[in-house]
């Protein structure tokens, strides 16, 4: 693993702080880097405690970071399992995104 592999990482979980379902600290090796091209780079970030599983893409740049986790879904509450209306609409979200993370990044506003 390259500095900047580990930089990115370090980043990410600073930004997402803890599990969302079970609320357990992050920490460095739930993180693993599964692409990068130029400054964007997406990540898996597994909950070592409940294995829960969030992908992660970041964008890296002199500035700083800038990092999302897919959060255009509405967030599925802890008590509900996903639903078909989660599917349909991840569905209809994939189907028209283009694969640009640094065009999507650039219309939202990011925690640093």
């Amino acid at each position: 693993m390259d500095s900047n592999e580990f930089d990115v990482r370090r980043t990410v979980l600073a930004v997402l702080e803890q599990c969302s379902v079970c609320k357990a600290q992050y920490s460095i090796d739930d993180a693993s880097v599964i692409e990068r091209q130029g400054e964007i780079w997406v990540l898996s970030v597994c909950c070592s405690h409940c294995l829960t599983q969030a992908l992660v893409a970041a964008v890296v740049d002199d500035d700083g970071a800038a990092v999302d986790t897919f959060d255009r879904m509405p967030a599925a509450r802890d008590d509900e399992p996903t639903s078909v209306d989660d599917v349909l609409d991840m569905h209809r979200f994939l189907e028209t995104f283009d694969g640009d993370f640094h065009a999507l990044f650039s219309r939202r506003h990011w925690r640093r």
